[in-house]
């Protein structure tokens, strides 16, 4: 079945996000998955291999507390640490698992805004051809 996927950048501030995204997956009898992408452009390669180990564990801890607070709602949730472009990870990661629906807050949309609104990026792919877009958050 395909998952509500939710991207949170950290629980303190994605509360909400995260809140939205495990309703829906309850509504709709679905699973989710949690992303936590660390942004960096991946032609920069690995800088500094220890410094980025760091950021990734770092990201685990907080993918694993949102998957326990799922976990004890009943819902079955996995979990995704990537590094790169906001947009690139989130539509690769929406792809791959075939998501039904993606869950952001709104402060992460600003260089993210033309694909969610069906502009295109470099590589033609938007949003809305992937799945539509649940934007959590103040505008």
């Amino acid at each position: 079945m395909n998952p509500i996927l939710i991207i949170i950048r950290d629980l303190k501030n994605d509360k909400k996000v995260l809140k939205s995204g495990l309703e829906k997956a309850i509504e709709e009898g679905r699973p989710a998955v949690i992303a936590k992408i660390i942004e960096r452009p991946e032609h920069l390669g690995v800088y500094n291999p220890e410094a980025e180990e760091y950021l990734v564990q770092k990201a685990w801890q907080e993918v694993d507390k949102a998957i326990e607070e799922g976990e004890r709602l009943g819902i079955n949730v996995y979990g995704m640490v990537k590094i790169g472009s906001l947009e690139e990870k989130i539509n690769e990661i929406a792809k791959e698992i075939k998501a039904k629906l993606i869950v952001i807050g709104q402060k992460k949309i600003s260089g993210f805004k033309k694909l969610v609104f069906g502009h295109s990026n470099k590589e033609g792919n938007n949003f809305e051809d992937t799945c539509p877009v649940l934007l959590v958050g103040k505008k």
